[in-house]
């Protein structure tokens, strides 16, 4: 299996670092052909801009479905998003390795799935979803967060950190790929002393073995459930007795 670890985070020596490699070295020790793409490392530009388009469709004005569709066709994308998608392409499995920052992405990892889930060359009006271009491939979702885990459950105050991910998993869903259940890890926060940070760095260490352990489960790992195409009517809509799977899809009374 060839997978793709995209990290996004500023420290080489942070959490989320260490997670990325474990899960690299747990892979490599199955057999796996396994790449690392460190965002931050590679200084990659996370907003999509016409300086990015050296040719262009129109030149009158800017937009961006327009000129990814145009360059994909004419083999013209810039470099940098070029490579992140031979990547993905190459890909079986993606993993995306971040930092919950203000109950979402990094903007740099944002910033990458807007430039590098090229309209026209992943999705389309008649190429989304289930025909997107990434059907038959895997992608999962190693997270980060420095509240609890009581705070970060339905019930807590940070709120429902799997439905916080919705969206990050219906964007992955789009262009076709089988979302496997995320991997959220709480407590991980700078700022303590004494032994409250003894038993964090204790409880930090024995989640990178459970961290690692996990990736020898990956085919029986559930995976998150979205509506079946015969679950939409002619306009779109949630048919009547159609399955509900998250809040933000839901019939309406």
């Amino acid at each position: 299996m060839n997978t793709l670890i995209v990290l996004a985070h500023p420290e080489a020596h942070s959490y989320n670092a260490h997670l990325a490699h474990t899960s690299q070295r747990a892979l490599e020790a199955q057999g796996h052909q396994v790449r690392l793409s460190d965002l931050y490392a590679q200084s990659f530009a996370p907003d999509e801009h016409a300086r990015h388009f050296q040719r262009r469709a129109d030149w009158s004005r800017f937009d961006a479905q327009t000129e990814q569709r145009f360059s994909s066709r004419e083999d013209a994308l810039a470099p940098d998003v070029q490579e992140q998608i031979d990547q993905l392409l190459w890909a079986d499995l993606l993993v995306l390795q971040f930092p919950l920052w203000w109950f979402g992405m990094p903007a740099i990892l944002k910033g990458w799935m807007d430039r590098v889930f090229v309209y026209g060359k992943f999705y389309s009006s008649q190429r989304r979803f289930h025909d997107g271009a990434c059907a038959g491939k895997r992608a999962l979702l190693s997270v980060t967060a420095g509240s609890s885990q009581a705070a970060c459950s339905p019930d807590g105050r940070e709120g429902d950190t799997q439905l916080i991910l919705w969206p990050i998993h219906y964007s992955l869903h789009y262009v076709g790929y089988t979302v496997l259940e995320p991997m959220i890890i709480t407590d991980v926060r700078r700022g303590r002393v004494a032994d409250d940070e003894e038993r964090q760095r204790l409880l930090l260490t024995a989640r990178l073995v459970e961290h690692a352990s996990s990736f020898q489960s990956l085919q029986s790992r559930r995976i998150v459930s979205f509506n079946a195409r015969e679950d939409w009517d002619e306009q779109g809509k949630l048919r009547p007795g159609a399955p509900v799977h998250s809040p933000f899809i839901r019939h309406v009374r």
